[in-house]
């Protein structure tokens, strides 16, 4: 129950501001106090009809959270989710910008990954698309009902003492209808815990809400993960970034009509292609951002999502078209709202 501990920061915060009238039902008497856990008390209720927390909210403790959110948290649940292009899309801004391996070259980078035997073990990417929000692909997100979770601002994952390192649970996870036999809509948006704070090493993508029918075929798009470098290799503990090739869906197709995938799937428009033998995603790289650089408003873009493949190299991979899935990301992100 990962709202208990919620409730239990609550009572805290309204006993050490001078006992439970601090916080009154009907809303006119008392005081604020810290907003710092804000967040938290906002993850919580708005869960508040799921069959698991809809008692608490029958209480008068659960009215009381309900107050102190309407009258406490008002500008935190009013910002506008979506971050504007002054806050997405810039790298950390005091190292070399042509040096895409460097600490703080992708601070929306996420990576997911589940404690076995108390060490965090990667297995797929993901990119910070709001102050609570991942975007990844949905094959990573359904594949296992242990908890897992989420680091931010990370570079070396054999290290934990690195400045601005989060790591956060995965409270809950959506996508559109995830086809795995088709591989299509292979999209998630993962929920965090609480909200993060922005920094040079943490900061999201922008969405590509420019592009939402290009299809890049032709330009020279990044992409970082940490997977192989070699197909059944070992995962990279540093993020590695190739730069590839876009193809069109048909050079794509033709690459894969003698492959078992090729007779399997039919690539669609909500999908891309890029890289091959010059360079490529492998294992472990699922969910992580294929990043467009629009030399004019100087941000990063994510217009793709590391999908699927065969083998690391010998064929082009497939990602998810984020702007085929504009729609989806926004009412998806409005619903999770108060």
């Amino acid at each position: 129950m990962l709202w208990l501990g919620t409730i239990l920061l609550f009572v805290n915060t309204v006993e050490s501001q001078g006992g439970p009238r601090c916080v009154s039902l009907g809303g006119s008497n008392g005081s604020c106090g810290s907003q710092d856990e804000c967040s938290s008390y906002l993850s919580l209720v708005r869960q508040k009809d799921e069959a698991s927390v809809k008692p608490l909210f029958r209480t008068t403790l659960g009215n009381e959270l309900l107050n102190y959110v309407s009258r406490c948290c008002e500008s935190a649940s009013s910002k506008p989710l979506i971050p504007s292009e002054e806050e997405c899309g810039f790298s950390e801004p005091s190292g070399p910008a042509n040096d895409l391996q460097r600490r703080g070259a992708w601070p929306w980078f996420a990576v997911i990954g589940l404690h076995i035997k108390g060490i965090f073990q990667a297995f797929c990417g993901g990119s910070l698309i709001t102050r609570r929000h991942v975007l990844t692909v949905a094959h990573c997100t359904i594949f296992s009902k242990d908890t897992y979770y989420v680091r931010l601002g990370d570079y070396n994952l054999n290290t934990t003492d690195e400045a601005d390192h989060l790591e956060l649970a995965v409270i809950s996870h959506t996508h559109p209808g995830y086809n795995k036999d088709t591989r299509r809509d292979d999209i998630s948006i993962i929920t965090l815990e609480k909200d993060v704070v922005f920094s040079d090493y943490i900061r999201p993508v922008c969405l590509p809400f420019n592009y939402r029918t290009k299809d890049f075929v032709n330009e020279r798009l990044a992409v970082v993960g940490y997977g192989s470098t070699s197909f059944g290799g070992q995962q990279s503990k540093l993020p590695i970034a190739a730069v590839l090739n876009v193809l069109s869906l048909r050079t794509c197709h033709n690459s894969y009509k003698e492959t078992v995938l090729g007779r399997q799937v039919i690539l669609t428009d909500s999908q891309m292609c890029a890289g091959g033998a010059s360079g490529s995603s492998c294992t472990g790289d699922s969910g992580g951002p294929l990043n467009f650089f629009d030399i004019n408003t100087r941000r990063f873009y994510i217009v793709g999502l590391v999908s699927f493949g065969y083998g690391c190299g010998e064929f082009p991979e497939v990602y998810t078209r984020v702007g085929a899935y504009l729609h989806w990301i926004e009412n998806t992100l409005n619903d999770s709202t108060l």
